[in-house]
């Protein structure tokens, strides 16, 4: 790397740089140029406006801590002490203190590992995760979440979620999915998150859940956030209803055809293309996840009505009409 590359105007520009020239200067193999950078850099850490400073008050703070104790302990009883700001002419005194330094910026160079961990199912079953904090997670088909190490926060990114909270009085448990926070101390809920259709769904099963600012459910209750606007609906429904998906069983009970659609994209991977008002519809149906296409899509012609529809399928595009 050449000098050009990471000093600018005779200045040390970054901690990258600081930590390559102390590591050159602990081995000896610093230019005459390179460690004159490295004590005006040293002598001014004193005068660094806090905005433009590689280092934060605190390890400045310990910096000095370091510098003192060391000089202190170097210099003997007899000899007359510096004037201060001392000057850094003592190679000894200035590796013990790089090293320091060396230490902190590595520190803080080492990357950080993530808060959060991600888990996704690209399958049409449904998975299983057990979280850190012993609660159980099932993901639905093509679900996307995030949850911290111990277990108790949870990001929904999409598709749908059934968790079973081990109770914890003194740690709420949180889904949050389009900005909408679920909190519950334990409990058992799904929570639905598909933009196209609705920014947040949340059933309860066992116990009380605090949706965001809507309130609390008890078991078999509902409530559904538009992703457009914030007017909840809330209603009931009946719970071997809600628990179907979790043991791969298709539910659909009054649902719009754009629910329909969406469903046969998310269990089998097809894309829908119609003219038909997709809000309109009143579909219910119960089948088993793992039925084909084809004859799902025959069942669904025989009931359907207001609209009577017809499907299209040529490779993975469906037309409905």
């Amino acid at each position: 790397m050449r000098a050009c590359l990471y000093i600018k105007d005779s200045c040390i520009v970054n901690k990258a740089t600081l930590l390559y020239l102390l590591d050159k200067f602990k081995q000896g193999l610093c230019t005459a140029e390179e460690q004159q950078l490295l004590y005006r850099w040293l002598d001014q850490l004193e005068q660094e406006a806090p905005e433009q400073a590689l280092l934060t008050a605190e390890e400045k703070q310990q910096v000095k801590n370091s510098m003192l104790q060391h000089i202190l302990s170097a210099t003997a009883p007899a000899r007359r002490r510096l004037p201060l700001p001392l000057r850094w002419v003592q190679v000894a005194a200035a590796i013990t203190i790089l090293a320091g330094i060396t230490y902190l910026l590595r520190l803080q160079l080492t990357p950080k590992q993530s808060a959060w961990l991600t888990q996704q199912n690209n399958s049409t079953a449904v998975q299983r995760l057990l979280l850190p904090d012993s609660s159980l997670v099932m993901l639905g088909a093509h679900t996307t979440l995030q949850y911290t190490r111990n277990g108790r926060t949870i990001k929904l990114l999409q598709g749908k979620a059934f968790f079973d909270v081990r109770t914890n009085p003194q740690q709420p448990f949180t889904v949050e999915s389009n900005g909408i926070h679920t909190t519950v101390l334990g409990t058992s809920f799904s929570v639905a998150a598909y933009k196209q259709l609705y920014a947040c769904r949340v059933t309860v099963i066992t116990g009380k859940v605090q949706v965001h600012n809507y309130g609390i459910l008890t078991p078999a209750q509902r409530i559904t956030i538009p992703a457009a606007e914030r007017t909840a609906l809330r209603d009931s429904v009946a719970l071997p209803d809600a628990l179907a998906w979790t043991s791969g069983t298709i539910m659909l009970r009054n649902a719009s055809l754009q629910e329909l659609l969406y469903m046969l994209q998310e269990q089998y991977g097809v894309t829908s293309h119609t003219q038909l008002n997709t809000q309109q519809g009143n579909y219910t149906l119960r089948l088993q996840a793992a039925m084909p296409l084809e004859q799902v899509l025959t069942i669904i012609e025989k009931i359907s009505y207001k609209p009577k529809i017809r499907f299209r399928m040529q490779q993975h595009q469906l037309t409905v009409y």
